[in-house]
C-alpha cells in the first residue's frame, strides 16, 4: 500500500513538473528595421502580461523567459510604430520588423504638466526636435541648433560673438514690453533662459554710469546647456497648447527633456570635434589709392599729410576688415555619455568641455559640464527620477556694437580709421595715437577685456507613486520640480594708459557685475485613467509653486591707478543693484478624452496668481479645449486608403499670459543729498495698483496627412491670436507729479500659417533619401491703442525706428520722410512734425522656409539645411557711419547717401533677405566586421565626419549679417544694426565611437 502511494506521489510530481516545462517560454530573437534589416539598438520588448522585458542589444538581439504557455510580446523604440507579437512556444529566431514612425505617430507629446498623448491625436501642432535633428553639425549653445527645424520658431542672433545671445520667437511677438522668449522647462524644471545684462555699456557710453542696458549684447542663459545632453524638444507654440502652464506662457513653452538610462550593458559614447570659426562676411572698405577725392573734407588737413606720408597713390593698403576680423578661432569639443542599467535602476552620466576661439584675437568661449540622471524603481507602485547637472562657461566677447565720446568699440572706432594709417601695435609693445577719433581699435582689441564667468546647477527630480491599478483604471500621484541656481559674472576692464581713456576724467575705467539668480519650482499633480469600452479618459490636476529670487549689483569705477580689474581702487564709483523677488502659485485641472484612437477631446484650465499682479491674492484664470478627429481610421475612409493612409483634422482655443513688469506697480526711489542730509527722490513714473496681467487668447486648426504608405507627409497650420490688456507706458500729466505710469492699454492681432512637408523618396537597407520642408509666415497689427503713438528702438526717428500705432505692424519702420508733407506718403498733406502713414519696412519677414534633406548610402551620411528668410527689413546704422566718414567701399553711391540724408532715412533702411546654409555635414559609420576586426569586442560602433555651420550666406544686405540686434531681445527692437561683432561660419572634423 505504502509503494502504490510512493507511486502516485511520484507520477503527481512528474505531471507538475513537466507542466511547469510545458508553461515556460524561451524567446530569443532580434529587432530589427523593417525596410533597411538593420539592428534597432536599445529596442524595448516587453511582455504584456507581465509588464517584465528586456532591451536590444548593439546587434538588435534579446532574449526573454516568461512562465506561461504564451505571450504577447509588444516591441518599441523612438520614431518606430509599435509592433505586437503573440509567441506560443519557445524559439531562438523571432525577428521582430519595425516599421519607421514616418510621421512620428506614436510619439508621445505634452498635453499638461504631467501627461502626454500620442501624436496622431494631439489636437495641436507641437513640433519636436530630436537629439538626431539637434546637431547634424555641432552648434556652439543649443539655440543656435533651433533654426530652420520647426514651423514657426524662428531665432535671431544678437551678436556673432563666441557664445553670444540667441533670442528664440514662436509665432510672432505677445507683447510689447516683457518677454517674448519661450518658457524653459528641463527635466520639470523651470529654468531661466534670462539674458543678463554685463555693463558693458558703461565703458562704451552707449548708456552712461552704471546701467544694465539692451545693448550689452548679452548671452540667453541656454547658452550654458550642453546640447548633448538632450534627448528631445517638444516646442509647444502658442496658448492653444500651452493654457495649461498658465501667466507665464503666451510666448510658448519648450519643453526638454535629457538623456535617461537603459536597462542592459553600461553602454559608454564618445565624441570628439575639432574645427575653426572665421568670418561668415566682409563689407569691404575704401582704397584711397585709387581715388583720394574728399580725403581733405573727411580727414582734415591731417588726413591729407597721413595718407602723402604713407606713399600717397604707391603707399600702403591695410584691410583692417582682415586685421579685426582675420582670425581663424580654434574649435575642440569632447563629449562622454554613459548609460546603463537594469530592472531596477537606470543611469546616464555625461561631461562636456567645449572651448571656442572667436574671429577677433582675445575672443573666445568656453563651456565645462557634467551631468548625472538617476532612475530607480523601488517596488512596483514608486518610481523616482533625478538628475544633477552642473555648468561653468567663461567668455572674452571684446568690446563691440555701439559707442559714443570715446568710440571704446571695435567696429565704431574703425569706421574713422582709413587704410593708409597704420595703427597696428609697434614691435616695442606700444600703439599709435589715432589722430581721427579719440580711440584706436587696434589697442581696444589687444587691451580692453570683455570677460564673462558662470556657474549654473540645475538639480531635478519627479517621483511616480501608483495609488491603484485595476482592470480599468489607475490613478498615480506625481510630484516633480527642482532648482535652477546659476552665478553670473562680468568684469569689463579699459586700462587707464589706453588712447580712449585718456579722454576720459578720471582715465581708468571698470566695470563689475554679479547676479545670483535662484528659480525653483514645485509640481504636484493626481492623474486618473479609466478605460469605458474604447473610451478611454485621463484626468489630470494639481497644483504648482514657483520662487524666483535674482539679484544684480553693477559698479562703475573710473579712476584707476593701472591696468587692474578691481572696482575698489577707483576715484569714483558709480553703483546699480537690482532685486527682483517673485512668488507664483498656481492649479490646474485638465481632462483628456481617447474614443479608441478615432477621436480625442482635451479640456483644461489654468489659475495663477503672483507677487508680481497688482492683487497678490487674485487667481487669473487661464481655459484652453482642443479636438482631434482621425478620419483615416473610419470605415468610409478605406477606399481611399491606398493613397491617403492618414488623416487627422484638428482644432484648438486656449489662453496664455504675459506677467506685468515687476516695477509697473511700485514706486522705485532714488538717493539724494538734500542739504547735506541722506534723503530720497520720488521718482517720476507712479506705480499702478490696476495693472493686470497681458492675455493672449489663440485660435488654430489644422490637418495631418499621410501620403502612400509613409512616401510623404503633411502637417498645416493656421492660427489667430488676440492679445488683450497690452501694458504701455501712458504719460501723466504734470500736475499728478509724476511723468508716466505702465498701464494696460492696448490691444493686438496675429494671424499666421505653419506647414511642413516630409517627403521619403527611398528607404531600403543600403540607400536612404530623404527631404523636409517646413514654411512659416506671421502678420501682426496693433487693433487698440489707449495712449499717443509713439517710437521705439534705433536711434530717433532720424536714423529709422519702429513706430506703436493703431492699424499699423507693430514692427513698421518709419523714418524722417514719415513725417510732414511729402508727396510720396499715403497722407501727403499733413502738418509738419504728424505722421503721413509713410512705412520703410518692416522687420517681420514676408515667410520663413526651412529646407533640409538627408542622403545615407553604404556607410555614407549626407546631410544639409537650407534655412530662407525672406522680406524683412534691418537698419543698417553700420553703412550710416562709415558713409559719414567716406570709408564705404561703394564711393560714388555713398556720397549720393550722405546728400540725401537731410531729407531721406530709407537709403539705411535695406533688405535683409538671405539664404543660409546652416548645416552641412558628411559622415561614414564603418561596419562592424571591420570594428569588429580592428577593435575586437571594444568599439560597438566607429563613424568619422566632416561639417560646417553658416558655411554660405546669400543676402543682398550690404553689412555683415542681417541676423543682427543692437538692442538684444526686445519685443520690437530688433535688426538694428550699429558696429556689431560680426557673424562667423565654422568647419569640424568628428569622430564619434561607442565602447
Amino acid at each position: 500500500m505504502r509503494k502504490r502511494y510512493w507511486f502516485l506521489a511520484t507520477l503527481l510530481f512528474l505531471s507538475f513538473h513537466s507542466l511547469a516545462q510545458a508553461q515556460e517560454l524561451t524567446i530569443s530573437g532580434t529587432v530589427v528595421d523593417a525596410n533597411t534589416g538593420e539592428p534597432l539598438l536599445g529596442a524595448a520588448v516587453r511582455v504584456k502580461e507581465t509588464g517584465g522585458g528586456a532591451i536590444a542589444d548593439a546587434s538588435g538581439r534579446f532574449r526573454i523567459t516568461v512562465k506561461a504557455a504564451s505571450a504577447t510580446l509588444i516591441a518599441k523604440l523612438v520614431g518606430y510604430k509599435e509592433r505586437t507579437v503573440v509567441v506560443t512556444e519557445s524559439t531562438e529566431s523571432l525577428v521582430i520588423r519595425l516599421q519607421e514612425d514616418i510621421l512620428r505617430a506614436e510619439e508621445v507629446v505634452v498635453t499638461g504638466l504631467a501627461t502626454g498623448i500620442k501624436r496622431e491625436n494631439a489636437p495641436n501642432s507641437i513640433g519636436t526636435i530630436t537629439a538626431k535633428d539637434l546637431l547634424p553639425a555641432p552648434a556652439q549653445t543649443v539655440d543656435q541648433a533651433f533654426a530652420g527645424k520647426v514651423a514657426g520658431l524662428s531665432i535671431r542672433q544678437n551678436t556673432g560673438a563666441p557664445g553670444g545671445g540667441i533670442s528664440l520667437n514662436l509665432r510672432g511677438i505677445t507683447t510689447l514690453q516683457g518677454n517674448t522668449q519661450p518658457l524653459v522647462v528641463i527635466d520639470g524644471v523651470i529654468v531661466s533662459n534670462d539674458a543678463l545684462n554685463s555693463g558693458l555699456t558703461s565703458i562704451t557710453d552707449a548708456v552712461g554710469g552704471a546701467s544694465q542696458s539692451s545693448q550689452d549684447q548679452p548671452s540667453s542663459r541656454l547658452a550654458d546647456i550642453n546640447p548633448n545632453d538632450i534627448e528631445d524638444i517638444q516646442v509647444l507654440k502658442g496658448p492653444a497648447a500651452t493654457a495649461v502652464y498658465g501667466s507665464k506662457a503666451a510666448a510658448g513653452v519648450l519643453v526638454v527633456t535629457t538623456k535617461q538610462g537603459k536597462p542592459g550593458e553600461t553602454k559608454i559614447d564618445v565624441s570628439q570635434q575639432f574645427g575653426f570659426n572665421s568670418v561668415l562676411k566682409l563689407v569691404g572698405t575704401r582704397d584711397w589709392r585709387a581715388d583720394s577725392s574728399g580725403l581733405r573734407a573727411a580727414f582734415g588737413a591731417a588726413g591729407v599729410n597721413a595718407f602723402v606720408a604713407s606713399g600717397g597713390a604707391n603707399g600702403q593698403f591695410i584691410d583692417y576688415e582682415r586685421e579685426f576680423y582675420g582670425q581663424n578661432g580654434l574649435v575642440n569639443e569632447t563629449s562622454i555619455t554613459a548609460r546603463g542599467g537594469n530592472a531596477t535602476t537606470l543611469f546616464t552620466l555625461s561631461g562636456q568641455a567645449r572651448n571656442d576661439q572667436g574671429i577677433i584675437r582675445n575672443t573666445f568661449f568656453n563651456r565645462y559640464g557634467a551631468r548625472l540622471n538617476l532612475t530607480h524603481k523601488f517596488s512596483d507602485r514608486l518610481t523616482a527620477d533625478v538628475g544633477l547637472n552642473y555648468l561653468n562657461t567663461s567668455s572674452q566677447r571684446a568690446s563691440t556694437g555701439n559707442s559714443n565720446v570715446t568710440l571704446t568699440s571695435i567696429g565704431y572706432a574703425a569706421t574713422r580709421l582709413p587704410s593708409f594709417l597704420d595703427v597696428r601695435r609697434r614691435p616695442d609693445g606700444t600703439f599709435p595715437v589715432m589722430p581721427f577719433a579719440p580711440s584706436n581699435p587696434a589697442e581696444i582689441i589687444e587691451r580692453v577685456r570683455n570677460e564673462e564667468f558662470v556657474d549654473r546647477v540645475v538639480g531635478s527630480f519627479r517621483l511616480d507613486y501608483s495609488v491603484f491599478k485595476i482592470e480599468n483604471q489607475s490613478l498615480n500621484i506625481v510630484a516633480s520640480g527642482g532648482a535652477d541656481y546659476l552665478n553670473q559674472r562680468n568684469n569689463i576692464t579699459s586700462p587707464v594708459n589706453t588712447q580712449h581713456e585718456q579722454a576720459k576724467a578720471p582715465s581708468g575705467e571698470n566695470a563689475a557685475n554679479n547676479v545670483a539668480s535662484f528659480f525653483n519650482n514645485l509640481w504636484l499633480s493626481a492623474i486618473h485613467n479609466v478605460n469605458v469600452s474604447s473610451v478611454s479618459i485621463t484626468t489630470s490636476a494639481g497644483f504648482q509653486v514657483e520662487n524666483r529670487d535674482i539679484s544684480a549689483v553693477l559698479a562703475n569705477v573710473r579712476g584707476l591707478p593701472a591696468d587692474l580689474p578691481s572696482v575698489g581702487l577707483g576715484l569714483t564709483q558709480v553703483s546699480q543693484q537690482t532685486i527682483t523677488r517673485q512668488y507664483d502659485q498656481g492649479f490646474y485641472v485638465q481632462s483628456d478624452i481617447d474614443f479608441g484612437g478615432v477621436g480625442f477631446l482635451n479640456v483644461k484650465l489654468r489659475g495663477d496668481r503672483s507677487s508680481v499682479n497688482s492683487d497678490v491674492n487674485q487667481f487669473y484664470l487661464f481655459p484652453g479645449a482642443g479636438a482631434s478627429v482621425v478620419l483615416s481610421k473610419l470605415d468610409f475612409w478605406k477606399d481611399l486608403s491606398a493613397t491617403i493612409d492618414f488623416l487627422k483634422l484638428r482644432a484648438a482655443v486656449g489662453q496664455a499670459g504675459t506677467l506685468a513688469p515687476p516695477e509697473s506697480k511700485f514706486l522705485s526711489f532714488g538717493p539724494a543729498n538734500v542739504t547735506g542730509l541722506i534723503g530720497a527722490i520720488v521718482p517720476l513714473r507712479d506705480g499702478n495698483n490696476n495693472v493686470r496681467p497681458e492675455r493672449t487668447t489663440e485660435v488654430e486648426f489644422g490637418l495631418d496627412a499621410g501620403i502612400l504608405n509613409g512616401f510623404a507627409s503633411l502637417e498645416f497650420t493656421y492660427f489667430l491670436r488676440f492679445i488683450d490688456d497690452l501694458i504701455l507706458l501712458k504719460q501723466l500729466p504734470p500736475s499728478s507729479g509724476f511723468t508716466s505710469q505702465l498701464v494696460n492699454a492696448g490691444a493686438m492681432r496675429t494671424n499666421g500659417i505653419e506647414a511642413s512637408v516630409n517627403l521619403n523618396w527611398l528607404r531600403s537597407r543600403e540607400v536612404e533619401v530623404s527631404t523636409r520642408v517646413i514654411f512659416s509666415r506671421n502678420r501682426a497689427e496693433i487693433t487698440r491703442l489707449d495712449v499717443p503713438a509713439f517710437q521705439r528702438g534705433g536711434f530717433g526717428v532720424n536714423l529709422g525706428a519702429y513706430t506703436i500705432r493703431q492699424g499699423f505692424s507693430p514692427f513698421s519702420i518709419v523714418g524722417r520722410e514719415s513725417f510732414g508733407p511729402n508727396p510720396d506718403a499715403p497722407n501727403p498733406t499733413v502738418r509738419p512734425g504728424e505722421f503721413n502713414g509713410l512705412i520703410l519696412g518692416d522687420e517681420q519677414p514676408n515667410f520663413n522656409l526651412g529646407f533640409s534633406s538627408s542622403v545615407r548610402a553604404y556607410g555614407f551620411e549626407l546631410f544639409f539645411l537650407l534655412d530662407w528668410r525672406q522680406g524683412n527689413s534691418v537698419i543698417n546704422l553700420s553703412r550710416f557711419l562709415l558713409d559719414g566718414t567716406g570709408i564705404s567701399p561703394d564711393v560714388e553711391a555713398a556720397r549720393e547717401r550722405v546728400r540725401l540724408r537731410a531729407t531721406t532715412t530709407r537709403p539705411y533702411v535695406e533688405d535683409g533677405s538671405f539664404v543660409k546654409l546652416r548645416e552641412l555635414s558628411l559622415n561614414y559609420t564603418f561596419n562592424r566586421d571591420f570594428t569588429k576586426s580592428v577593435f575586437g569586442n571594444a568599439v560597438s560602433y566607429l563613424k568619422i565626419g566632416v561639417s560646417g555651420r553658416n558655411l554660405l550666406m546669400f543676402t543682398r544686405y550690404s553689412s555683415y549679417d542681417p541676423e543682427v540686434s543692437n538692442f538684444g531681445s526686445l519685443a520690437t527692437a530688433g535688426s538694428v544694426e550699429v558696429t556689431p561683432f560680426p557673424s562667423s561660419r565654422s568647419f569640424f572634423f568628428n569622430i564619434q565611437f561607442g565602447l
